[in-house]
């Protein structure tokens, strides 16, 4: 965003990381309305003074500690993407997009959740992230293209697999259903969404 500051000095960009490591860790304890920056300077060990030195207010905290978070997820998803053996067939792609991806997420339920609160509650940040998953959409089409998988609206028909990626991982570390059978769910997103894209 551009109102926060960008150091250049190692102890500079450190406590920034420290306050945007404290923020992330008490909006996902506390939730965002129970954050203050007062708290978010506590835990970072540093001075109101020395926050506000970084960052205009608690939103740019919020918004670029969950950017960098789901930056560490993405790049290490399409770095073990990448690095499949190539060629490979659509389906072995979305077989490893959606194992990896439940895999790094596994334990990121009660970020995302927060996330999409704030989502649905502040246009500012829903915009913000909004541009973020496009980002994200675009990299997978990429990927796609660079094996010659193509179709038409592939924008689209990546949304929804992420869709449907998303919700699996859901159900694999948030919202588990007693009646469904996930190895059985998992294989027929896998096939949807092969099929889909292909």
């Amino acid at each position: 965003m551009s109102n926060v500051r960008k150091p250049v000095q190692k102890r500079s960009i450190e406590k920034k990381e420290k306050i945007l490591k404290a923020g992330f860790d008490l909006f996902c304890e506390k939730g965002y309305h129970k954050t203050n920056t007062i708290d978010i300077a506590k835990g970072a060990g540093v001075s109101i003074g020395a926050l506000y030195s970084y960052f205009k207010d608690k939103k740019d905290i919020y918004v670029l500690s969950f950017e960098q978070y789901l930056n560490s997820f993405s790049k290490l998803l399409f770095e073990k993407l990448q690095g499949l053996k190539k060629p490979y067939t659509l389906s072995v792609f979305v077989e490893n997009w959606i194992s990896l991806y439940i895999d790094l997420y596994a334990t990121s339920s009660k970020a995302l959740v927060q996330l999409r609160t704030m989502m649905l509650e502040d246009r500012e940040i829903n915009h913000h992230f909004c541009n973020f998953e496009n980002e994200y959409f675009l990299k997978i089409i990429e990927m796609l293209n660079e094996d010659n998988i193509n179709s038409d609206n592939l924008f689209e028909k990546v949304y929804i697999s992420c869709i449907l990626v998303d919700a699996l991982n859901r159900e694999k570390s948030a919202f588990p259903h007693n009646s469904l059978k996930f190895d059985v769910l998992k294989s027929e997103i896998t096939k949807t969404i092969s099929n889909l894209l292909s």
